[in-house]
């Protein structure tokens, strides 16, 4: 007896899930309706049979009910239900490890079951099982008796054959209360039931009728559903498009038209984008990348992997709020789900990005494996699979679906727009405070003589680096007429300029030979003695930096005037484009002495953001002619 408790309480220890009952039940009615429906089939009644499967959560009485019309237990698998550790199922179901049955049947201090087959009927109840279990003198092993009494599912009355449990939760138990969610509708917890439960096959099944019914304090609420199918948020967006759909569209687009071809309007501006790889697929896409043990977890396990990419976080968190049950509780996450044996299996799990880390909250992968059941109840993935799932997320993510950021709509609305921007104002507002307050002057005759070149000896490896080589181009009067706020750093942005035509117009004229980052006579005369008001500037060593951060939306392209930069980098080609003020044709669309380049919307060619990028300017007042057509180029 010490033994057999022993090992009932291994068994139960396994099971640390808020949802391992709902989960339990659902699977092996799942399991069951799948049995008969392959029977019938087989024996030629497939016309005849639906699949249904009830759940009951009533509130009140705090107990779970799941009752189907599958193939059924007769007479010696309902006497051998309860025998710990046995199971009558066979390799293809879900619970491969036969615990289940032990776990229904001790896991509470009432359960109640109920079979009918042609030929047999029994309906049986266990009462104390887990108290039984932390009794160090226990009088007898817990026995089922038979019942009579009316079962909980009324509509298990009508069903031809099958099977109805009934759990009952109490101090002792994992969940105590099923009410602690704060779910008191049918609508409610079937979306809920569908993400924690075998409810969300990976491969769905479209016959399977489902009927969820809640009890609660003066109502009783019911939701139905037609199939099974894994719950995913793209489902239901307004917009969206697949990852191959996107791509083909790409090619065709770009060997008809060339590059720099916006796509058509279905495929921009998108809520969702959406795909999926067989194992196949997935050994062509990252098997390069990946270790002995990733490829021969491919071999074995022969994963797919599916993924929704929303355009913000929010998309998840709209959806909690949505169902208005307990405060802060999350039952849809971004992550990644682990799924076996058609199922989801455990709590999401955090894609370790390695850039773009912000992006990890607006994706949601499935990644399933054949041939393998998770450990003994939920306790988890074993560890080569889990860091398989990291691995496969990371590089798909850095590697394929970083790309694609463009086809999404933009992280903006009215309201969070019109909040950045009166902060924005007020920051401004604060630095000319300061500048008024705390003046920064220093005048002589003798100081800022010219010396003919820069102290800085070698060319930025970072951005501290491109801070000071830009200062002191500026300081050195080979940028003129920008003017550099103080700032702090509780902002978003770098820092504040103002652009100032306070010198004689001259000064700022552009001359081929004498000032070749120099604007147009008629702005130097219009804007002579004008001062603007405080705009925004960014340093990054490479613009592909800040490429990143519009993308992972922290910070927006409409609050930027300037960018200073050593290099371009090769990111903004999906979205952006870049005209060059370097090529003498274009340098009267310089707005200001020193801005060498605009980036532009890639469809519109829209100015967006002026940009300096150092290293081009200085190979440019090096040696102009070659730069001139390194210039075409690069960018024409």
């Amino acid at each position: 007896m010490v033994g057999i408790k022993r090992e009932i309480n291994n068994i139960l220890s396994s099971y640390v899930g808020w949802y391992d009952p709902f989960c339990e039940l659902i699977q092996n009615s799942l399991d069951a309706v799948e049995f008969r429906k392959a029977l019938e089939s087989s024996s030629g009644n497939t016309n005849n049979y639906t699949p249904h499967i009830n759940v009951i959560i009533d509130l009140v009485e705090n107990s779970l009910t799941v009752s189907d019309n599958g193939i059924g237990l007769d007479k010696d698998k309902f006497e051998q239900f309860l025998a710990p550790n046995f199971s009558f199922k066979s390799g293809k179901t879900r619970g491969h490890k036969g615990v289940g049955a032990t776990y229904v049947a001790y896991g509470f201090n009432y359960m109640r079951i109920s079979t009918k087959i042609p030929g047999f009927a029994r309906s049986g109840k266990i009462v104390g099982a887990k108290n039984w279990l932390k009794d160090s003198a226990p009088s007898g092993n817990p026995k089922i008796e038979h019942d009579d009494t009316p079962l909980s599912d009324v509509d298990f009355n009508s069903f031809d054959r099958g099977v109805s449990i009934s759990v009952r939760f109490d101090d002792s138990t994992h969940p105590r209360r099923l009410d602690w969610i704060k779910a008191d509708e049918a609508s409610k917890w079937i979306l809920i039931l569908f993400i924690k439960t075998g409810f969300g096959a990976v491969v769905s099944d479209p016959s399977v009728k489902i009927k969820v019914t809640v009890k609660a304090q003066n109502k009783t609420t019911v939701a139905e559903t037609q199939g099974t199918g894994y719950f995913w948020l793209h489902k239901n967006a307004s917009k969206k498009a697949r990852i191959r759909d996107i791509s083909e569209a790409a090619r065709v687009s770009f060997e008809k038209f060339g590059p720099g071809r916006a796509l058509p309007d279905k495929y921009r501006n998108l809520d969702f984008i959406y795909g999926s790889w067989t194992s196949e697929e997935l050994s062509s896409l990252v098997s390069s990348s990946l270790d002995t043990e990733g490829r021969d977890v491919i071999k074995k396990h022969t994963p797919s992997v599916s993924v929704e990419f929303g355009y913000t976080a929010k998309l998840w968190a709209k959806f909690n709020d949505s169902l208005n049950i307990r405060a802060n509780y999350k039952v849809l996450n971004t992550g990644i789900q682990l799924a076996a044996n058609n199922m989801p299996q455990g709590e999401t799990v955090l894609i370790p990005l390695n850039r773009n880390i912000g992006r990890q909250n607006q994706l949601h992968f499935l990644i399933h494996f054949d041939n393998y059941s998770p450990d003994m109840g939920r306790k988890g993935f074993h560890r080569e699979l889990t860091d398989f799932a990291k691995n496969v997320s990371r590089l798909i993510t850095e590697n394929h679906l970083s790309k694609l950021r463009g086809y999404l709509k933009a992280n903006t609305g009215v309201a969070p727009d019109l909040v950045r921007e009166l902060k924005i104002g007020e920051w401004k507002k604060e630095m000319l405070g300061h500048e008024q307050d705390s003046p920064l002057i220093l005048q002589s005759a003798h100081f800022f003589k010219p010396t003919e070149r820069v102290s800085v000896t070698s060319m930025p490896t970072r951005e501290q680096d491109v801070i000071a080589l830009f200062n002191q181009l500026v300081a050195g009067g080979v940028i003129r007429g920008i003017s550099m706020m103080s700032t702090n750093e509780r902002f978003t942005y770098d820092g504040l300029f103002k652009v100032t035509f306070d010198l004689p117009p001259e000064i700022y004229t552009y001359s081929p030979n004498e000032n070749p980052l120099g604007v147009t006579p008629d702005i130097a005369n219009i804007l002579h003695g004008k001062v603007t008001d405080p705009l925004i500037l960014e340093y990054k060593f490479s613009l592909d930096g800040l490429i990143e951060d519009l993308d992972a939306h922290d910070k927006n392209i409409s609050d930027l005037n300037l960018c200073v930069a050593w290099e371009t980098g090769t990111l903004y080609t999906e979205r952006y484009g870049i005209t060059s003020f370097l090529v003498p044709e274009n340098a009267d669309q310089r707005q200001y002495h020193g801005v060498t380049h605009c980036l532009t919307d890639l469809e519109s060619g829209a100015h967006l953001c002026d940009l300096i990028i150092l290293s081009e300017l200085i190979k440019y007042l090096n040696n102009p002619t070659v730069e001139a057509e390194t210039q075409r180029t690069k960018y024409e």
